[in-house]
């Protein structure tokens, strides 16, 4: 069946200046598909044309697009109509942490998200399915050598943990689990040029080394499609990601959000993967997030942001985890584009190491893993992330938290920023 493209007609644009630098498409362009895309040559349109198409089939799985938003940062959201969508399964499985579980310290409050800051954004998300329109541009500009979306996502998104370009700091928990669970603060890390500084929870299986993982990110990337525009440049916001991981192909495979079609959006969610998150500030407001992964009795594994269901992976994914996890992790990871020639200067969290303490870095609070009963548990403060380096970035012991009465721990560094620090491999 061939699906005319969706992308088309009007945008709403509103807020000051329509900043581009957020990877949004250019506001002449009327969201592509209808009439060309200025300064594209006859080549470039065409694949800007098949980005459109693929948006429309694979992502949007042929969903009416209802209305579509361009925020001031230059991000398109586009409202799918909920009719369209499949049914999901009834009734929606009950998150594990509940209200009264949401305590914070003082002086620190939950990320307040666009959603509760921009009317039409509210009411966009109270009546239609809202998607963070991802962009294309080094595919459509043919700044690669890839001859079709699928191939450009499969050789050139950098997502996952290939040895020898990454490090990390966090906790890792061996137990089987159902599921994973925190509150995180991440910061804005200053990010290098093809670097990524993320915070992430994931759950996976084998334990020790995952062929198959579930995780959900607080990232800046300077290197993956999702905060570049067409001139090139990448926003270094924090933005919010969703993952997988298998390798049913008999290769790994890694990808962001719902690129590929297989993450399973919630048509009544408010918040979206890839969209811009509030972060704290060194010196200034503290907030939080609470992420959450966790299988249902039928397998599928969802994501939740501050308890709300953002989607799930399907149990058909998996081979392993479909019948739950074998470790769960809480960590952040610093992805090096030359690994080989220096310590990149990339931040993770702060920028500041853990050692620095509360208000000053990144932390992960109240880290719990779901047992095989989905009855919540501790992690034992046993095994580190690797690969890891001190003089990088570190993590300290996991504490008590006087708040939940849970754990908490901080992590971040500088990288290459310090002198000091010393990238691990030849």
């Amino acid at each position: 069946m061939v699906i005319t493209p969706l992308l088309g007609g009007c945008i709403i644009e509103f807020g000051a200046g329509h900043d581009q630098s957020a990877g949004g498409d250019t506001p002449s362009s009327g969201g592509g598909g209808s009439g060309g895309e200025p300064g594209l040559t006859g080549a470039q349109q065409a694949r800007k044309d098949e980005a459109d198409r693929y948006i429309a089939q694979v992502i949007y799985k042929g969903a009416t697009v209802t209305q579509s938003l361009q925020l001031a940062s230059g991000d398109i959201v586009d409202g799918l109509d909920r009719s369209t969508f499949p049914d999901l399964p009834s009734p929606l499985p009950l998150l594990p942490f509940l209200p009264a579980d949401v305590t914070l310290p003082p002086d620190v409050t939950l990320a307040l998200l666009d959603v509760d800051q921009i009317p039409e954004l509210s009411d966009l998300a109270s009546t239609a399915a809202v998607f963070h329109r991802p962009t294309f541009w080094p595919y459509i500009l043919g700044e690669t050598d890839a001859t079709s979306i699928t191939d450009y996502l499969a050789r050139y998104e950098v997502s996952g943990a290939p040895v020898g370009n990454r490090l990390y700091a966090g906790l890792v928990s061996d137990q089987a689990n159902r599921g994973v669970s925190g509150y995180m603060n991440q910061f804005k890390p200053a990010v290098a040029a093809g670097s990524l500084s993320i915070l992430e929870f994931t759950v996976g299986c084998p334990a020790d080394n995952p062929t198959e993982m579930v995780g959900v990110v607080l990232s800046v990337d300077r290197h993956n499609v999702g905060g570049r525009n067409p001139q090139g440049v990448f926003d270094g916001l924090p933005r919010l990601h969703v993952e997988y991981a298998n390798s049913k192909s008999g290769k790994m495979k890694y990808l962001w959000d719902e690129l590929d079609g297989t993450f399973v959006a919630n048509p009544i969610r408010r918040v979206r993967p890839g969209q811009i998150v509030p972060v704290s500030v060194l010196g200034g407001a503290q907030v939080e997030h609470l992420l959450t992964i966790f299988q249902s009795p039928i397998g599928d594994w969802w994501v939740a942001y501050d308890q709300e269901l953002l989607g799930y992976y399907p149990a058909s994914t998996f081979t392993l985890l479909n019948g739950g996890a074998c470790e769960s992790r809480w960590y952040g990871e610093v992805y090096n584009p030359a690994p080989k020639n220096s310590a990149v200067k990339t931040e993770m969290g702060s920028g500041k190491f853990a050692e620095a303490g509360r208000p000053s870095v990144a932390y992960v609070r109240r880290p719990e893993f779901y047992d095989t009963s989905w009855l919540s548990a501790k992690p034992a403060d046993l095994v580190f992330t690797t690969p890891r380096e001190l003089s990088c970035y570190t993590r300290s012991t996991l504490d008590p938290d006087p708040v939940s009465g849970g754990g908490v721990f901080t992590l971040g560094g500088p990288g290459g920023k310090d002198p000091g620090c010393t990238w691990p491999f030849p």
